[in-house]
């Protein structure tokens, strides 16, 4: 059978984003359309026999929800704009409920009686190519954005599904996050930043509040942790606790993220899991370049005493129960759950992935522990196509301080002998785990092996392993990802040792830069959106000054040496020492690591004579292999095969 195209990236489908309400479950299922080249996803049921339904055949449709005998979902129309929709669960043809401003999130209300949704109102934009753009703040764009918007209006609406009737709770020009709606539909959580008002420092909070609708005050639950950030938040089901997901950020986003409880009554707060090792919520998700639209939902409560959530742990995840004493561990599968909800509270409903299987409609009985298949939306695909041998595997550092982690996608195809590419991820607080990358499967049916690792500054190992890189880049970092390919070329069959190959993106592609500029074992490298000067990323960047001043441990402006330090630490500054073959890809409107750090690298490694080249991808920004362009993502596989192939 047939190994995974890079084409097959039009193919092959996700789920997410799953509702379940009695014998039916709905869900999303995502998927790119090389037609359109744009993204797809349509809304489906399946009951427990496996009868599968669609109910939407094009475009975006997102967050369905039950009520009674109808499906409530957004959708978005002609103006890019999202809409409220509704439709009989039975089928028949979807009506439009709202109009003009879009819908940003919908929150079904406890009671059932109504929605809760947000709404943004962007003001139409001057075409005039000479309208100036008046900037006073240094925290005035963002990455996927571009401009950070100044005149947008957010409202929060509360929608009675009786009278199909709208009322608007607040509006305001500060962005936020709805989160959950209280059982007497008085009070909602939602999420926002602390600081919207400063302009000369950026803010990075990202505050728990609790609104109340008939006080119209707001409630700043999170205090506690003046510059905390945080993702999720949940009424118990008597109103009178709420769950939050977060940190007090103390390092960065190295933090590792807990799970807190809030008694309403008297304020007071509680560390459920205190657990340094165990990173709760999605914030801190392993890597893959196959899930879209994800809900996020981290947790949910089963009863007012127990309380379920998601974590991960050594690169998967992990389900866990707190029974209002202590959390306990419920499932610990190598695989990622990537969204999750709560049927009748005896069941669980989950979309997983694994290193060996794209997506997958699971349910779980929270009290027999078994767990059902319910639908793959590649099942067909899977037919006449096989993935390629995924093996997870650990080995110790170099200095003995540390089990690390790594995996190993075998090459596909008649090669006895097939060229290694050893893969890095960005972050560097991410990590890579046991969810299915279509990227390696890919590569792999082109005939290369293909071996990543989680390095020192991963997250998903605990605080210690996560912060190890702050202050130290280009240190053990460095020295764990040469030990994996030792360990690699020392325990793996089939590799052709003349034949090894480097890549990364991001912080990946700052350590392939790093590296190649260290040593000159590997025939050829692909360097991608790289952050490769220190002194350029803290001026440039949309997150420049808070990451740089943390990540290499002093402040650009208020430290001493911290200039020469930063250069020092800067792949660039190695670049002369460059003998290895790069080939640079970078998003031409990347705000992340912008595209001038690609330009410097591949002036100061072409002006040595090594073989060099650089290629831009148009209207593309730092995510373009995980969410840009379909057919440039395609664009750039291509790229990297055609590159590797030149040097194998």
């Amino acid at each position: 059978m047939d190994g995974v195209s890079i084409t097959d990236l039009y193919r092959i489908k996700g789920l997410s984003q799953p509702w379940a309400t009695g014998l039916l479950t709905f869900f999303v299922e995502n998927g790119l359309s090389q037609e359109n080249n744009d993204y797809t996803a349509n809304i489906y049921s399946v009951d427990q026999h496996h009868h599968v339904k669609q109910y939407t055949n094009e475009g975006l449709n997102l967050q369905p929800l039950v009520v009674d005998d109808y499906l409530y979902f957004r959708k978005q129309d002609e103006n890019q704009h999202f809409q409220l929709m509704k439709m009989s669960i039975n089928g028949g043809v979807a009506e439009q409920l709202t109009t003009g401003d879009s819908i940003a999130q919908i929150k079904l209300a406890p009671n059932k009686q109504a929605l809760f949704f947000k709404t943004v109102q962007t003001p139409v934009k001057n075409d005039d190519e000479l309208t100036t753009r008046h900037v006073d703040k240094v925290q005035n764009r963002a990455d996927g954005i571009g401009w950070i918007p100044t005149d947008n209006h957010y409202d929060l609406i509360r929608f009675d599904l009786k009278s199909q009737t709208t009322t608007t709770i607040w509006t305001g020009t500060e962005d936020f996050s709805l989160e959950d709606i209280s059982p007497d539909q008085n009070q909602v959580l939602f999420l926002t930043a602390e600081h919207p008002d400063w302009t000369s420092k950026f803010d990075e909070s990202l505050a728990v509040y609790l609104y109340d609708i008939e006080k119209q005050e707001k409630i700043w639950l999170t205090k506690s942790f003046s510059d905390g950030v945080f993702s999720d938040a949940h009424f118990s089901p008597n109103g009178q606790q709420v769950t939050v997901i977060g940190s007090d950020y103390s390092h960065y986003s190295a933090t590792v993220n807990q799970l807190y409880l809030y008694d309403l009554n008297d304020m007071h707060v509680q560390n459920i899991t205190g657990n340094d090792d165990l990173d709760v919520g999605y914030e801190h998700s392993i890597g893959s370049d196959m899930i879209q639209n994800r809900n996020g939902i981290s947790g949910a409560w089963l009863t007012n005493s127990q309380y379920l959530f998601q974590a991960y742990d050594h690169g998967h995840s992990q389900l866990h129960i707190w029974d209002g004493e202590k959390p306990t561990l419920l499932t610990d599968d190598r695989r990622d759950i990537i969204d999750f909800t709560v049927n009748d509270n005896q069941e669980v409903v989950m979309v997983t992935s694994s290193t060996e299987r794209p997506a997958e409609l699971k349910t779980l009985n929270l009290l027999t522990g078994q767990e059902t298949s319910l639908y793959n939306p590649n099942q067909e695909y899977e037919q006449s196509h096989t993935y390629a041998q995924v093996s997870s595997f650990y080995y110790p550092s170099t200095d003995q301080n540390v089990q690390l982690q790594g995996w190993f996608t075998k090459a596909q195809g008649t090669n006895d002998q097939a060229p290694l590419i050893l893969y890095i991820h960005g972050g560097p607080h991410a990590a890579y785990g046991d969810t299915f990358f279509h990227e390696f499967q890919a590569l792999a049916a082109k005939g290369f092996h293909v071996v990543y690792f989680n390095p020192r500054g991963s997250t998903s190992y605990g605080e210690a392993f996560a912060t190890d890189v702050m202050g130290h880049y280009g240190e053990n970092d460095y020295d764990d990802v040469m030990a994996g390919l030792d360990y690699t070329l020392n325990h793996f069959d089939g590799i052709n040792k003349d034949n090894i190959f480097i890549a990364g993106g991001s912080y990946g592609g700052f350590l392939s830069a790093w590296t190649i500029s260290h040593t000159n074992r590997f025939q050829a490298a692909i360097v991608q959106r790289p952050a490769i000067d220190w002194i350029g990323l803290y001026t440039n960047s949309d997150i420049g000054v808070p990451f740089v001043e943390q990540e290499m441990g002093m402040d650009l402006y208020r430290d001493e040496g911290a200039a020469q330090y930063y250069w020092e630490k800067s792949p660039l500054s190695h670049a002369n020492k460059v003998k290895t073959p790069v080939r640079i890809q970078h998003g031409e409107l990347d705000r992340r690591c912008p595209v001038s750090q690609s330009e410097a690298l591949f002036l100061a490694i072409k002006s040595t004579g090594t073989d060099s080249d650089y290629i831009r991808y148009p209207k593309s920004y730092h995510g373009l292999s995980r969410n840009g362009i379909p057919s440039l993502r395609v664009q750039r596989i291509e790229d990297i095969v055609e590159w590797f192939n030149r040097y194998a």
